[in-house]
């Protein structure tokens, strides 16, 4: 098939400059004029209308719950007050983040606020948590390449993630946490604690597609993170929702009684993750590249943050422990 499709090609081309050398060499010709040139035009409106109508316009979505847990007494996660992180699925935060939590909460002096009378301040600090976390897996998943074979798997307490970088290697550009906080408005609940994370962490660098670029839009409930190139837009939404008290189906998988369970409150996300293919590149040889890549960025995040997924694995260890 691809050889016939070649051969056309080199016949059509031909022929489009054999026209070309001919109209060239009788241009004074009215006869030529009055007749190629009505030809030419509907012949070329024909191919132009031919190729739009046979690309594609595609697209990804997916909708999910995240859910956020801590203590009501002295706000600090549900990872620090139970040792068997196995019981719901594994830790909720990646290893950079307990020891930079304990610090924030301390500095912002979290511990001693009421969550009842005066608690939007705890819940706020969650959110934007969530998306700072959000934010850091892209620079632990892409630090060398972003055209890679991922496998992530909670084992234990732990994510692990098995990356292979796909060859030959496709061009790369370079996104650095500067260029994150640099169109994050400063007066935006998260701005400090971006920068002060990212100040921390390990990873500086994250490569991505040519071209692409950041962008960043929130509000006192909802964050939107984006990136953009010539052939695909990614959006990932964090809309807070709400919050209540105890931990739902994990206070029986933890085994705790009411009075255990009432100790911890959970903040709810709503995360809605979209992504567009550009139409006019849909027949583009480096497409499937950009469609692989956008595909492993949303399973990605939805293994990461999707409440029923942590729940599926939090299931698994419970009936792997009770068979001991």
């Amino acid at each position: 098939m691809k050889i016939l499709i070649w051969a056309c090609m080199i016949v059509g081309v031909g022929f489009v400059f054999g026209s070309i050398w001919l109209f060239y060499w009788n241009r004074s010709s009215e006869t030529i004029l009055s007749k190629v040139m009505p030809a030419f035009v509907i012949g070329s409106i024909g191919i132009f209308f031919t190729i739009w109508f046979s690309t594609k316009s595609e697209s990804r979505d997916t909708r999910f719950n995240y859910t956020l847990y801590f203590n009501k007494a002295d706000k600090r996660p549900l990872d620090v007050h139970c040792n068997n992180h196995n019981a719901y699925g594994g830790t909720q935060f990646d290893s950079s983040f307990p020891n930079f939590i304990g610090k924030k909460i301390a500095e912002m002096k979290l511990d001693t606020l009421d969550l009842q009378k005066n608690g939007e301040k705890v819940r706020d600090f969650y959110f934007d948590l969530a998306f700072v976390q959000l934010i850091s897996s892209f620079f632990s998943i892409y630090p060398e390449s972003w055209d890679i074979y991922l496998d992530s798997t909670r084992r234990g307490n732990s994510l692990i993630r098995i990356r292979q970088v796909n060859m030959p290697q496709p061009q790369l550009a370079t996104l650095k946490w500067n260029n994150f906080f640099e169109i994050l408005d400063p007066n935006d609940s998260s701005y400090k604690l971006l920068i002060d994370f990212s100040q921390e962490f390990w990873i500086k660098e994250m490569k991505v597609p040519p071209k692409t670029t950041v962008g960043i839009e929130t509000s006192k409930y909802k964050k939107i993170l984006f990136l953009r190139n010539p052939f695909a837009e990614i959006s990932i939404a964090f809309t807070h929702r709400a919050g209540s008290l105890g931990l739902g189906d994990y206070q029986w998988l933890l085994g705790y009684d009411n009075q255990k369970n009432n100790q911890f409150w959970s903040e709810h996300i709503e995360v809605v993750c979209e992504a567009k293919f550009e139409r006019l590149r849909s027949g583009h040889p480096e497409m499937s590249r950009y469609k692989k890549w956008v595909q492993t960025i949303l399973e990605e995040v939805r293994y990461q943050f999707d409440d029923e997924k942590r729940l599926i694995k939090a299931r698994d260890y419970h009936d792997l422990s009770s068979h001991r």
